[in-house]
């Protein structure tokens, strides 16, 4: 495949530079831009480190085969960092002799932009070891302007040397009383912001020159499936504590999960998938949303099962492959196929955008149509629908809502509008 004019702008860009951002929409391409620039510089490097999400590693190490076989490449899951100190102190100690003579790489760099998350120190660590490093996402913020801190922190404290409270104060404005109080009011000073780091990062835009449609498919529940629900509510919230953070993750998750586990919804998505033309990539919160016997892609499954499946469904006869978002939405290369539906639905905004790019990259050669099957009759995908629309959690949005509740209304308003 011949490289795209963003593919060598971003090359022409960064060979320049020890560090950079490639933050180019998923489907440009930016794993290939990066395997280019390292296989660029290895007259000067004596190692490769390439940190991804764990459900991406299969893939960069089939890519670095592809394109650059000749590159000895070390691939480490980003939560394995955060999460096992044997891994993390073990490709430290693998590091360090180098002297700096080290490319390192973190993929889907969102992952690191909690800076105080155990996970981000980490890196930001395993970065005083490297000379040459690179940030790849398509998608630099999920919440606000904060989110590029720790990113640009991790390529050099002198992009943006002041610490983070400066920073935060520096583009944040804040609410100072009501239920919001200490939540970011608004940004400021952006264009500055954006003048100190674009000479590092080269961004870009996917245009495949093929069309994209969104579809809504709204259902019912039935009277005995509109009953259940609410008592699935009513019985949590009886045990509801006041303020409690997790009570509010249980209710919305137990009303989500009875919800997309309803025949009336089942019937909705497989409705939709037949009357789609040509293969659906189904994605789903749930493995209880999965039908028996259906070709899957789920978090138990081994890569070479993963591929197996995906092969499967690219020459066999299944017009469906399910896909869990866990495992799914990052790292797939699905482009021939040209229909994806969302059966269940996650209110984390770079999540659907990431899943929506397994079909929407490059490759892809037909007019791709979206289909999101919602139900029309509870008030939680309305707000679900909503913080999509905004990029916001939807747990902060019940937060904010009941901050100044007691009990009884607390319980009286989720009830509502749950």
């Amino acid at each position: 495949m011949t490289d795209t004019d963003d593919q060598r702008r971003a090359v022409n860009k960064l060979r320049r530079l020890k560090v950079g951002a490639l933050f180019m929409e998923m489907g440009t391409g930016k794993t290939k831009v990066a395997l280019d620039l390292m296989a660029d510089r290895q007259k000067k490097v004596e190692m490769n480190v390439w940190v991804c999400p764990c459900s991406l590693k299969s893939t960069i190490e089939e890519e670095q085969k592809k394109w650059h076989p000749e590159l000895s490449l070390t691939v480490v899951g980003v939560e394995s960092i955060g999460a096992s100190d044997r891994i993390f102190l073990n490709l430290l100690n693998e590091m360090a002799p180098h002297n700096n003579r080290v490319f390192l790489v973190v993929d889907e760099s969102l992952k690191i932009k909690n800076i105080k998350a155990k996970r981000t120190k980490r890196l930001l660590e395993l970065s005083n070891y490297a000379s040459y490093k690179l940030i790849l996402n398509g998608t630099p913020l999920s919440k606000n302007i904060l989110d590029l801190y720790s990113q640009m922190c991790f390529l050099s404290h002198k992009i943006l040397p002041e610490n983070w409270y400066s920073f935060r104060d520096m583009y944040c404005e804040y609410w100072k009383t009501g239920p919001r109080a200490g939540r970011i009011k608004r940004t400021c000073n952006v264009s500055n912001l954006i003048s100190r780091i674009s000479p590092y990062v080269y961004d870009a835009s996917l245009n495949l020159g093929v069309g994209q449609s969104h579809w809504s498919h709204g259902y019912s529940l039935t009277r005995e499936e509109q009953d259940a629900y609410e008592q699935v509510k009513e019985e949590i919230l009886m045990d509801c504590c006041e303020d409690s953070d997790i009570n509010f993750y249980r209710l919305v998750t137990a009303c989500l999960h009875f919800l997309y586990s309803c025949e009336s919804k089942k019937m909705a998505v497989q409705e939709c998938i037949e009357q789609a033309e040509g293969k659906c990539v189904v994605f789903v919160r749930f493995l209880a949303s999965i039908p028996l016997n259906a070709l899957r892609i789920t978090g138990d499954m081994g890569t070479d099962e993963r591929q197996a499946a995906i092969e499967q469904f690219r020459t066999g006869d299944s017009k469906a492959l399910w896909i869990t978002f866990g495992c799914g939405a990052f790292g797939l290369n699905l482009q021939f196929a040209h229909n994806l539906v969302f059966a269940d639905r996650t209110w984390d905004y770079a999540q659907m955008e990431q899943a929506e790019a397994r079909v929407y990259r490059l490759g892809q050669e037909e007019h791709v149509d979206y289909h999101t099957v919602y139900c029309t009759s509870v008030g939680i995908e309305d707000m679900i629908s909503r913080n999509l629309d905004r990029k916001t959690g939807l747990l902060d949005e019940v937060k904010d809502k009941v901050s100044k509740m007691n009990s009884k209304e607390k319980a009286k308003w989720l009830k509502k509008h749950l």
